[in-house]
This record gives C-alpha cells, structure tokens and sequence, in this order.
C-alpha cells in the first residue's frame, strides 16, 4: 500500500538506488553557455539550520545532496512508454462512446456538467479555476486534477478513494457535491436517449447501458489521454541541446538538492504516493487521514501529482492554494509548516534566487515547448500510442 510507513520508505529508497550505481562518477553539472551536461565532482553548499528537523529528514537531506546521477541514468529513469499499457486498449466504439459521455451533460443532475467542464483539453486535462463549481452551484471541495496518463496511475483523486479509474469517474457522477446524479437516474436518462442505445449497442454485445458499462467506456477513453511530448522527452532522446542551460541547472537540482525525485519519480513524475507536505491552508480537510485514520503520518496526507503539463493549469495543490510555480518553489524551499504528520521529505532547501528560478524553468519544460503548437504534440502523441 502506498501510505503504509513502510512504503513509504521503499518509496524513497527507490528513488537513490535509481542512481546508485552511477553516484560515483560525479554531479551533473552545465558546462557554462552549453546546453550539454558533464559530469564533475562537488556538491552545493547549505548553511540552512538542521536543528528543527527530525533524524529522517536530516537522513533524507543529506542524501538528496549526495545524489549524482549520471546523465545515462537520467535518461533512462525518464524515457517514456512509446505506448500505452497493453490492458489499456479498447475498441474503437467503446472508445467513441467513451468520448461522447466525457463530453455529455446528461451525466450531471441538472444537466449544468460534463466530465470536460472541469478536465479541460486546452488546460492539460484539468482547469484553471482553485475550485470548480459542483452541479449544486456550490465551489467543490478540491481542486481538479489533470487526467494525463492516468492510464498508468494506480490511486485516484486526491485522497486516494479508488484504486481503479471505473471506480474513480462513477464516484464524481453519483457525488452530491460534484454532478449529483444516481447511477440509477444516470441508467434511466441513457436509456432514453436513442444516440445514446445504439452507441452502446456498437460498443457492447449485449447493449447494455448500466453503471458499469458507463464507467468501463469512460475509463478507457480516459486512458488514450497522453501528455504530449516536451522538449524534454528530447533531450531524454539524447538531443543534448533541447533544454536551455537553465533548464539543465533546474533538472539537476530536482534529482539532488531539491529533492523533488523523492515523490515526483519515473517519466510521469509521481509515485503516486500520498504526503503531508506542510500546507497551512485547508487544515480542515485530513486528506487521506479519512481513509486510513489509524496511520497517523497520512493526516493532511494528498496524492502526489503528475507534473507533465504543469505550467498549464495553475493554480496548484489540492485546494488550489499556491497560485504560481514560483510560489511552489517558496513553499518547498521553506520545508512546510512542521507538524507530526508532515512528511520527512519535506524540509528547508536553502535554494538562492538562481536556483529558484532554476527549478522553475525546468517544470515549464515539461509542457509543450516554444515553437510547438498543440496541435502538432497531440499528433506525436498518436504517433507513440
């Protein structure tokens, strides 16, 4: 399980045997005014007090500064799948029919929502709103969440409610507080609606329109939603020139001093791990502390989320928070607020100005870059499934 304290370390772990074998051929390091990557030894400087933080966290910094992956090792860790997960794949009519209840108001109670009210393509499959307003007219609870490659994804929303994504789409549609519809009326309103009988009966053998058919189209056109391809994936391809020297600087700090690669691993960058990162806001909602009160670091503990597409859909955070990159970096930078249930990845980063913006530059990296229009990533995107 992801919030069991011992997988949590595993977790962790993982993320420095990632690197293990190659840490001793030295830091990556931008060779000055060049867009390649040398290795070199040395390792930054921090005058930032040890005093407040716990032995595992001490633990935990220090060998987020030892890590030094060796650029072969990054490029492997981040390589994208070329396509999707083989138990990912569905028919083109159930696809279709997926598509057409994603984009159909009749899933809602009082027909004001869809799914793509508040996934949104042109936000990266999420929103640009803190929170968005429920069927109810009332602002939901949390923020959206982007649906990129949650064909890989093992936990869903932010508190983790289920572990498949047939159970995560029924729960929104049958919520009072988010489209407010029973999967009974949701049944009977499907039934009367002839586009909607023979679009299942294209996609179903038996034409069935019951929650668990709805929910099976809905995921499996959920799962075709890729992340476009980056300048980053480039550069991972080995076109050593596609991130700019501050882009480079930027992912360096996130695999070491940062320690960003604690939580936002692999390719998709998440583990799909639940924390408490030390927000101060929305102390009244325990996060994963609801399903699982009896482990007491999963208080205030969310989901960590992809950052593919991440300068697209401010604001950021479960409740939407933090309204700018740069004021992520501020808040990790300062360790969070501290508390028993604040996880041990979280502590001060003593990052400079530099360094901040750094960070920054690296994460806008991993949406769409200059000079690559939508249109043509989605077609690249095809092109890999």
């Amino acid at each position: 399980m992801k919030d069991t304290a011992h997988h949590i370390a595993a977790v962790r772990s993982g993320a420095s045997r990632l690197f293990a074998a190659a840490a001793s051929l030295g830091l990556l390091a931008l060779i000055s005014g060049c867009s390649t990557v040398e290795l070199v030894g040395g390792a930054p400087t921090d005058d930032v007090s040890l005093a407040s933080l716990s032995a595992e966290a001490r633990e935990q910094r220090e060998a987020a500064l030892a890590r030094r992956p060796t650029v072969a090792a990054l490029r492997a860790a981040y390589r994208r799948p070329a396509a999707l997960p083989a138990g990912a794949l569905a028919s083109p009519a159930v696809l279709a029919l997926g598509e057409k209840l994603y984009n159909s108001k009749e899933l809602s109670k009082g027909r004001g929502l869809s799914c793509a009210s508040c996934h949104m393509r042109d936000a990266a499959w999420a929103d640009l709103v803190t929170k968005p307003i429920a069927d109810n007219g009332f602002p939901m609870r949390r923020r959206t969440q982007t649906l990129y490659d949650v064909a890989w994804s093992s936990a869903f929303l932010w508190d983790g409610t289920f572990d498949s994504l047939e159970g995560m789409v029924r729960g929104p549609i049958a919520s009072p507080d988010i489209m407010g519809l029973s999967l009974d009326e949701m049944v009977d309103r499907l039934k009367g609606k002839p586009d909607f009988v023979a679009a299942f009966g294209a996609a179903y053998s038996d034409g069935g329109v019951t929650p668990e058919s709805v929910s099976d189209a809905l995921a499996a056109y959920m799962r075709t939603l890729r992340s476009p391809p980056t300048r980053f994936d480039r550069w991972v391809a080995g076109a050593d020139k596609a991130l700019s020297p501050a882009e480079l600087r930027g992912f360096q700090l996130f695999n070491g001093k940062a320690n960003c690669v604690t939580c936002h691993s692999t390719w998709r960058f998440t583990d799909d791990g639940f924390r408490d990162i030390g927000l101060r806001a929305s102390l009244s909602d325990p996060g994963r502390g609801r399903q699982k009160p009896q482990i007491a670091v999963m208080a205030f503990a969310f989901k960590t989320p992809t950052l593919r597409g991440v300068a697209e859909r401010p604001p950021y955070m479960h409740d939407g928070s933090i309204k700018t990159l740069e004021a992520v970096v501020e808040h990790y930078d300062r360790g969070g607020a501290r508390r028993p249930s604040l996880s041990p990845d979280m502590f001060p980063l003593g990052l400079d100005a530099q360094e901040k913006s750094d960070l920054v530059a690296f994460m806008r990296a991993l949406s769409p870059g200059p000079g690559a229009s939508r249109a043509e990533n989605a077609a690249e995107t095809e092109q890999v499934r």
